[in-house]
This record gives C-alpha cells, structure tokens and sequence, in this order.
C-alpha cells in the first residue's frame, strides 16, 4: 500500500495519488493535490489564499506550517469593499469582496517550503498533474459547478473572473470543459523560481499594480516581507489518544481541546441520543463563550493557557446547562511509510479579482466576518489572521490513528469535534463518522441536519431557537479524513473523495 488520500474533489485526490504512484511521499502529494485543488475546487481554495498544513513524519514531532494571511496595513480610506449575500438554502450568510478585501497571500510560499523541507521528487514532476489540467482542460464535478452558482457574484465580479468563468456568455457548470493556460505557465516558472516569483518578482508587481488601481490595500512591500512560520502544533489528550492540531494565533485548535476536554469524561450515550446532542450541544455553547471571554479579547500571538482551575470552571458551567435540558477545502493523506498530511487551505470566498496572466483569484479574508469577530479592518498591519482552520492529527503510542479537518468557516471546529467522537467513542468506522448527521451550535442556535430524533430535537427547542435542515448540506463543513488502516472517508457534503494507491 503506498497510501491514501481524502481530498474534497476527485480530481484533486487524483492528482495526490499519482504522485504517491511516481514514488512521492505524503507532503510531495500534498503540494500536488493543492495545486490541483486550485483549479477543480476553485469556490474553496486558491494559490491566493493562505492554510495550515500539519505534517507528521513517522518518528519525529508533528510539526505545524502556518502559511495562513498577513493583514496588510489600511491605505485606503474607503477600500473597494462591498457585500454579497450567499444562501445555503436553510441559512444565509454575508461576506465581503472586492480589492479592499485581499489579505496577504501564504499558500505559495507555505507549499515551496513543506516541498523544499519534506519533498522527495523534483518540483517539477509535483506540478505536471496541475499543467496538464490546466493546459489540456479538465471538467467540474456537479458539486463544485453548484459552488460556483453558489458564489457566482464572486465568480462574475471582475472581466479577468469573467474570462475563465463565462463561456458562451454563461456561468460554467459541469459541462462546460475549462482550460486556464495562464496557471500552468506561472506554475512552471514556480518550479523553477520558487516562491519569489510570486512575492518578489513579476506577479508581486502585477498585484500591487491592480490594487493601487482599484482602491486595495495590499502592496508589493508586503509581499516581499511575508514569511511561512513553524508552530508547534497544540497537543492534548483524550481518552487516551494524543491529539495535535492548530496552534494560536489560530483559535480553532484550542477552541477543540477545550470542547473536547470539556466532555472527555460525560458520558454521552449512543449517536443521537438525548445525552449526545445535549452534551455536545452544551459543551459547543460554553466553549462559545469562553472564546468571547478569553479569545476574541486577546491580540494574536497573545498565550492563551487553558490551565486546570479554567477548565474546572467551565466544566461547572456545563454542568449547570446539562440540568437545564444544546469555504475552505481539505486534504488528508498517508503514505507507506506512515507520513501524514492534514492541510486545510482556503480562499475566503475569493475577492472576484483575478491576478492577470496567471489564473489566480485572490482572497477575501478581510471580507469574512468570521476572521474579523471586532469589525472588518481592525487588526494591526501584519498580524497573521487568526483563523477557524484546524488540521488535525491523532496518535497512539506515536502511531496515526486519524488524520482529518474539515472546510466550513466557522462551523470547523463542531465538525472536526463530531467526527472524533463519532470515531474514537461512538465507534464508528471513518465513512459513517464523517458521514452522519450534524449539529452546529452558534448564537444561541442549534442547526441539525435531518436524521436526527424527533423528539431530541424538540428538546433542544424548549432551550433554544432551532433550524432545521431539510437536506445534508455544505453549512455543516466539510471532512476528509484517513486512518491506520489506510482507508479514508470524503465528505459526501462538498463531494469529498478518497483513493487508495496500492
């Protein structure tokens, strides 16, 4: 078995296993999964964006590349930034786009460093899978054409979206083949260049020159001083299995430990049942306001120690609710020798600006009000924004047991948490842990997907308001995950996908 890859898209998987077929290891196949990801995935995730990718080479400390988005410092005074409204069918959800909206981009720089540090095959050969597609034309799948007319103000937003997004005077959708020969061609200067060629050479210049133009804020200078951090990844028991994930100034790791200690010892029942939903419920709720309480407040950077006597507190909280009763894309992978890969990389929505000659769309991460919790254009000039991604690793006695994240904003964390359970308590086998119904808990809100009991649900209403989904839907996240055993499960919400390369 040489390995296996969760991706949220078959082409995307594809593109990873191939690699894995040509000898890479599982970072090599990483890099060429998200490469690809750039074009089969394009409502999810950019070369413009920014993500975390945690990487655990067998017999050494798993180790956290943040390659997420800088702030860039506020120029202009009333930036090209405006709303647009995205409708989930059962939810609907405001984010901002337009050139004020771009944040500094990391996902080149963060996939030259992993591949440079962990890679084994030549550059080159990693990006032949993303060329030929981009050259040669490949096709959306049904799910990503539907984000597409999901996000088509985004996707129509500017003349360069609208050259790789409109054929035939329409949106494209799964029958429509694509070509963008422009992303091929940067993706081979890439493999020779590196990441310069995006933060100081020809492209920098091309970005600064575009957001001068059109009320932007970022400029070349901030670029060219961008660099990829590593973390060590936050680490924690649980039931007897260590967990690594997300560190700060990322709050979604510790947003899971603290939800996950919070319920390690409750016991919960069977799937579904009154003492699950109610604890789960109630554990997201406290675990809400302790991110009010002492994680909005902080700066990023700033040590956020959840110490025995904090939990104890909180864990008194829970106890009283109890008595009361409440776009991102992921790719998992592991090889032969038992490397792992969680990355979980994003675009916001996209900003619909588009870098020219390269196929690229920029991100919108100061448009998204989940990033920006005390108002868009807060932040100090370049603080690494915090963020919901949360790629996660789980060993026993230094083996992978799971290897998982999800994409979906802020409904990450309960998503990640829900698949852990379902895993590791419920007992579960990976396909029906990523695969059953959800809840998420936000605003004194529970969500639930349909398949969950009647009656349960109508307790969660005589304590809080309820909305029911009439279908599974990408609102709850989206999860790829692989095992120890080399089988996987894609998240058949965003049309998640796994191959196993013998």
């Amino acid at each position: 078995m040489k390995g296996t890859i969760a991706a949220g898209d078959r082409l995307t998987a594809e593109a990873g296993a191939e690699i894995l077929r040509k000898g890479g290891n599982a970072f090599d196949a990483a890099v060429a999964s998200i490469l690809v990801a750039a074009l089969a995935e394009p409502a999810l995730t950019s070369l413009g964006g920014g993500g975390f990718l945690l990487a655990f080479k067998h017999g050494e400390e798993p180790v956290l590349y943040d390659f997420f988005v800088d702030v860039p410092p506020k120029r202009v005074e009333t930036p090209d930034f405006y709303p647009v409204y995205v409708d989930f069918g059962d939810a609907v959800q405001e984010f901002h786009i337009g050139h004020g909206s771009i944040a500094v981009p990391g996902t080149v720089a963060g996939l030259y460093r992993v591949h440079q540090e962990l890679g084994v095959l030549p550059l080159e050969e990693v990006i032949k899978p993303a060329v030929k597609l981009a050259r040669e034309g490949f096709y959306l799948s049904k799910t990503q054409a539907s984000f597409i007319k999901l996000l088509e103000p985004i996707f129509t937003a500017t003349d360069e979206s609208k050259k790789i997004y409109i054929k035939d005077g329409k949106l494209v959708d799964e029958r429509t083949k694509i070509t963008i020969p422009e992303y091929a061609d940067f993706l081979e200067e890439f493999s020779k260049y590196g990441a310069w060629v995006f933060y100081e050479g020809e492209i920098a210049d091309e970005i600064d020159k575009i957001c001068r133009e059109n009320k932007g804020n970022l400029r070349k200078k901030d670029l060219s001083r961008y660099n990829v951090i590593e973390r060590k990844p936050v680490s924690f028991s649980f039931r007897g299995y260590q967990v690594y994930t997300n560190p700060p100034p990322s709050s979604g790791g510790i947003l899971i430990n603290f939800t996950l200690k919070l319920i390690e010892n409750l016991e919960l029942g069977s799937f579904g049942s009154l003492k699950h939903i109610k604890g789960l419920v109630e554990a997201l709720h406290v675990t809400s306001e302790f991110r009010k309480k002492h994680i909005n407040s902080k700066l990023p950077g700033e040590n956020i120690n959840i110490d025995e006597s904090l939990l104890n507190h909180y864990k008194k909280i829970l106890n009283q609710k109890l008595n009361l009763w409440g776009n991102t894309t992921h790719i998992s992978i592991i090889d032969e020798e038992k490397n792992a890969v969680s990355v979980t990389t994003t675009n916001g929505e996209g900003s619909g600006v588009i870098i020219p000659e390269t196929g690229i769309m920029l991100n919108n991460m100061l448009g998204e009000e989940d990033l920006n919790p005390n108002g868009f254009f807060k932040w100090s000039p370049y603080i690494r924004l915090p963020s919901m991604m949360s790629p996660t690793l789980i060993l026993k006695n230094g083996e992978p047991v799971l290897i998982l994240g999800s994409a979906g904003s802020n409904r990450i964390r309960s998503a990640i948490i829900q698949v852990i359970i379902n895993h590791l308590v419920f007992g579960m086998n990976i396909v029906e842990s990523v695969n059953s119904p959800r809840i998420h808990f936000e605003n004194n809100t529970v969500y639930f997907e349909p398949g969950f009991d009647e009656r349960v649900i109508r307790e969660a209403e005589k304590v809080y308001k309820v909305v029911r989904f009439s279908n599974k839907s990408l609102f709850f996240g989206g999860v790829q995950a692989v095992n120890w055993r080399f089988n996987g499960a894609g998240d058949l919400r965003r049309g998640g996908y796994v191959i196993k390369v013998e």
